[in-house]
């Protein structure tokens, strides 16, 4: 499986991976080179920059440098510091370019989505991995109290002021159940499944597992444990409340 972000070094220059597509295979193929042992020796090195954390946000300086194959040509092995800080390069060019899709607010990165009088702003990225809490009720959750005190909220708090708009999350189960409500009037929060099915199109995938507010079911349904998470791939499906691989990726809103 190839790593993000991947590319070729040839002889006299990087070529990256296209978005979407981390395949050293199939870039070579774009590149009209046949993908064989001999050519792995003589023309060309399939190489990654793996980031720190798996977060695309950290600094390129610090991302692991790798190389995907087991023989290199002459002319890399003579100089492999040369052509890994080429490639280095490269990735941070490109990486530059990308960042300025997105807003840097209060030390993170964020996609801002137009709705209406408000813009709603979705981490690039995760804030912490943690578990949900002791049950799959988002009102009473670690993740829940954990943002509502971390210096994240504080530091939008004294940025914004009374731009941020309250927030108001639908907790209904994914079978229906109401249970537990809605969480009225935080400023910093998960997103909930009715949220990710109306921006889903405009909110980037990330690397990491997330977490939803929404329990797919409650007490009603013997069920206090399984909650609502995104996948790496966009994939939605569910999992126990007390797991901790998986990240908190907040949202909040502010008037336009």
């Amino acid at each position: 499986m190839c790593n993000f972000k991947s590319g070729i070094i040839l002889k006299n220059r990087v070529v990256l991976a296209p978005e979407g597509n981390e395949s050293h295979s199939d870039l070579l193929e774009n590149l009209g080179i046949e993908d064989t042992h001999m050519n792995a020796s003589k023309t060309f090195v399939r190489a990654e920059l793996i980031p720190k954390n798996n977060d695309k946000m950290t600094n390129v300086k610090d991302w692991r440098y790798k190389v995907d194959q087991d023989i290199v040509p002459d002319w890399y092995e003579r100089d492999p510091e040369r052509y890994e800080q080429d490639f280095r390069n490269a990735v941070e060019e490109y990486m530059n370019e990308w960042r300025k899709q997105f807003k840097f607010i209060c030390g993170h990165y964020w996609t801002s989505v137009q709705d209406g009088d408000c813009t709603y702003y979705f981490m690039n990225g995760i804030l912490k991995k943690s578990e949900f809490g002791k049950t799959n009720n988002y009102v009473e959750s670690y993740v829940r109290n954990d943002l509502i005190n971390s210096e994240l909220s504080e530091d939008l708090k004294k940025e914004f002021g009374d731009k941020l708009v309250p927030i108001s999350l639908d907790l209904t189960s994914m079978d229906g159940f109401k249970d537990y409500g809605s969480v009225e009037g935080d400023i910093l929060a998960i997103p909930n499944i009715q949220l990710l099915m109306k921006f889903g199109e405009s909110i980037p995938l990330i690397d990491n597992w997330y977490w939803l507010a929404n329990p797919n079911q409650t007490p009603k349904r013997n069920d206090a444990l399984c909650v609502q998470y995104v996948g790496s791939c966009g994939n939605v499906g569910y999992n126990g409340c007390f797991w901790n691989d998986k990240g908190v990726r907040p949202f909040f809103i502010l008037q336009s």
